[in-house]
């Protein structure tokens, strides 16, 4: 069929080729593996708000800043005051965020007047982030003060982020 030294060519050929489309040399498989850790959802409860005294306000005193240690002399404060109550729960031991960094409560009297409070972590020096573990049990308890922004000219009544007009401040926790 094939000349001798013809045909001996076209066998190398034929048997190269035969090794290229029958061979595993250029084509393989394989497996890979993947892995992910889950973390216990975080919870934020808020426990108590914060509630400070009842504030006599002076007009001609003008715009005052009052923390819950602080009351101005041209203003009369009593009563109890309450610091604001957060308890945070998820993964034992481990490191989490928490920041009230650009929050602030809107406290209205329901009739359209409203005051500015600026949530703060208790503690020396004031902060509005942290980074704290939680415990072994996965608890963390913090405290809230903050500031709060008077005229000097807002009318008697129960100012309140719960009322119509109000709003709350956001914590935010994250691992």
């Amino acid at each position: 069929m094939w000349s001798t030294k013809k045909g001996k060519e076209m066998k190398k050929v034929f048997f190269v080729l035969t090794l290229l489309f029958t061979s595993n040399a250029f084509a393989a498989t394989g497996s890979g593996h993947a892995q992910t850790e889950l973390e216990t959802p975080l919870k934020v409860t808020s426990l108590a708000d914060v509630t400070f005294q009842t504030i006599a306000i002076d007009p001609s005193a003008g715009p005052q800043v009052l923390t819950m240690e602080e009351c101005p002399a041209t203003y009369v404060c009593t009563g109890p005051k309450l610091y604001g109550f957060l308890d945070i729960r998820g993964a034992p031991s481990t490191v989490v965020h928490a920041s009230l960094t650009g929050s602030t409560a809107t406290l209205s009297d329901g009739a359209g007047n409203t005051i500015t409070f600026d949530p703060f972590f208790r503690g020396a020096p004031r902060y509005e982030t942290l980074n704290t573990a939680l415990s072994a049990g996965g608890a963390l308890s913090l405290n809230v003060d903050g500031l709060l922004y008077l005229t000097g000219n807002e009318p008697a009544g129960t100012y309140s982020s719960k009322n119509a007009g109000g709003s709350g401040y956001q914590i935010t926790v994250n691992y």
